[in-house]
């Protein structure tokens, strides 16, 4: 059973690479979705493999809107999922008990398991009939589901493991008679009793003895071989009466639940696999739902893709936002709109420092990875199809740039992604050549552009390089069906409003951007050089 990808699915997906994760800050998000570390890791490997097929994502987007809908159903199976972990957990023991495995323990566990077996379906049955659903992949888990529990089998099953559970609870204890020599060594373990109640001894140093663990059962003396010691010095004695009554107590116990295995070899076949593979995908259903919950209870806009497939290659977003900033605290998060098509789709980014132009570019990305994965949004409205993949080229750490220097890095990078990309690839450039001179820094840049406008990829082009955006009537010249557009992230009266606005670039040049980016302006200088003897002065 699958709820991640349609029948008949291939399954192929495309994994996002490490540095895209790292670089759209995809770990901090999922971090903060969830405080299970195992929903984490199962939330992170769902969202980093891009399904390639859109009717996968068609098929998650119906079993998320389902969940998104109806609270009744998220509660029922935020309830169950517990049980399916734990029915995952206990694995199966059937092959065990096929190779005629008689160990107690096996029995017991493998009844423990068609228990929660039992209860699991039939929670979830309920959980299915009892609330609407639409979605074709939750409507076949359903179907599934009924089969299984409204089968013959099944019943009898039922009734055997709360039978079988009744008459195990009613021991509690043992009465065990002991033959012993002369010496008062155990000589025979003789008589074995079941009984519903706790033994107490009359010598109230065996009580204390076993409860601070001076005193071994017998599969610990098996272990260390009879031999007293134990964990931080504690000196432990192997007790020889334990060591002797065990094989008594396990055949007598054999004995008395000889009808576990006869009972238990009539299920061998029932087969729990179809409800613990969807456990993963159960877990990432309801973090994702849990989170859009948090976010529409801040007044925060979310929604469903509508996707299509469109020769155009349409991904519109409209009053999009960077959840980071919910994430960060900020209350006023800034919305703004964009568009890809097959005739515009390369974006040169220009505008000043922290004025918006790296949240802008993370927040398309983290968007077109959370559509893609069959999620939710953080946009009022999303139509068309996600990209297939998503490349990032963003400053790396200057550590790692010790083998080839800076420009050495960036070459090697981004051939690595002009090979990887196609016309379905979204491609995010921040400060890409910021490190070299204009003039180099321009003269670079359009030979990769140029190389990307015939691929036909998707690209947000941050840069601080003017030239490049001012260079666009030119670019649109070379060959490729997409035209370059100049985006500005917005200043009113000298404030940044952290919205994008199509526009020619500011007049202020690459090297004032750079010199203020580093605070190395005549006035910044000044400024903080006023501040340090201020301070100095009041010392």
């Amino acid at each position: 059973m699958d709820i991640l990808f349609a029948p008949g699915s291939k399954k192929k997906t495309i994994e996002l690479k490490q540095e895209t994760v790292k670089d759209l800050g995809l770990s901090d998000i999922i971090d903060n979705i969830t405080e299970s570390e195992k929903e984490r890791n199962i939330v992170r490997d769902i969202m980093s493999k891009i399904p390639v097929d859109l009717s996968d994502i068609r098929y998650r987007q119906e079993i998320m809107k389902d969940f998104l809908e109806n609270d009744g159903l998220t509660k029922d199976f935020t309830e169950a999922i517990w049980q399916i972990k734990t029915l995952k957990d206990y694995g199966s023991n059937r092959m065990l008990l096929s190779h005629n495995d008689n160990s107690l323990y096996v029995l017991l566990e493998y009844l423990r398991e068609l228990s929660v077996y039992v209860n699991v379906l039939e929670e979830m049955s309920k959980c299915l009939e009892n609330n609407t659903i639409a979605s074709e992949g939750l409507k076949l888990l359903r179907d599934r589901i009924l089969e299984t529990v409204s089968d013959k089998e099944f019943d009898e099953a039922k009734e055997d493991i709360n039978r079988m559970l009744n008459d195990l609870s009613g021991v509690n204890g043992a009465i065990v008679g002991v033959n012993f020599t002369p010496d008062l060594d155990v000589e025979q373990v003789s008589v074995v009793e079941f009984v519903p109640y706790k033994i107490r001894s009359k010598y109230k140093f065996a009580e204390v003895a076993a409860t601070l663990g001076l005193i071994l059962n017998s599969s610990q003396a098996s272990n260390q071989g009879g031999r007293a010691g134990g964990p931080g010095g504690v000196v432990k004695v192997a007790d020889p009466l334990l060591v002797t009554m065990t094989p008594q107590i396990e055949k007598h116990l054999k004995r008395h639940f000889t009808r576990i295995k006869s009972t238990m070899s009539k299920y061998i076949k029932l087969d729990a696999t179809f409800i613990t593979e969807i456990y993963e995908a159960l877990t990432f259903y309801l973090a994702m739902t849990r989170f859009a919950k948090r976010l529409e209870a801040e007044g925060l806009e979310i929604c469903i893709p509508k996707l299509s497939e469109d020769e155009k290659r349409i991904f519109a977003l409209k009053d999009l936002y960077n959840v980071r900033l919910f994430f960060a605290g900020e209350k006023n998060i800034v919305k703004n709109n964009l568009t890809f098509s097959s005739k515009e789709n390369l974006f040169i980014l220009t505008g000043p420092n922290r004025g918006g132009k790296t949240i802008i570019e993370q927040a398309v990305g983290i968007i077109s990875i959370m559509a893609s994965s069959g999620a939710f949004v953080t946009a009022s409205e999303c139509t068309g199809r996600p990209f297939n993949n998503i490349l990032t080229h963003f400053p790396i750490d200057e550590n790692l740039t010790i083998n080839y220097g800076r420009l050495g890095e960036e070459a090697v990078r981004i051939k690595d992604i002009v090979k990887e990309s196609d016309s379905g690839t979204l491609i995010l450039f921040n400060e890409t050549y910021s490190t070299t001179s204009a003039v180099d820094g321009l003269y670079l840049s359009k030979d990769l552009l140029k190389i990307l406008k015939e691929i036909g990829a998707a690209v947000i082009f941050n840069t601080h390089i003017h030239d490049v955006a001012r260079s666009i009537e030119e670019m649109n010249e070379w060959p490729g069906d997409s035209s370059f557009v100049s985006l500005v992230m917005e200043i009113k009266d000298n404030v940044n409003t952290f919205r994008v606005k199509r526009s020619a670039p500011e007049s202020k040049s690459y090297a004032q951007n750079i010199a203020e980016k580093y605070g190395i302006t005549y006035e910044q200088m000044k400024e903080e050089r006023i501040s340090e003897v201020e301070k100095t002065e009041i010392q």
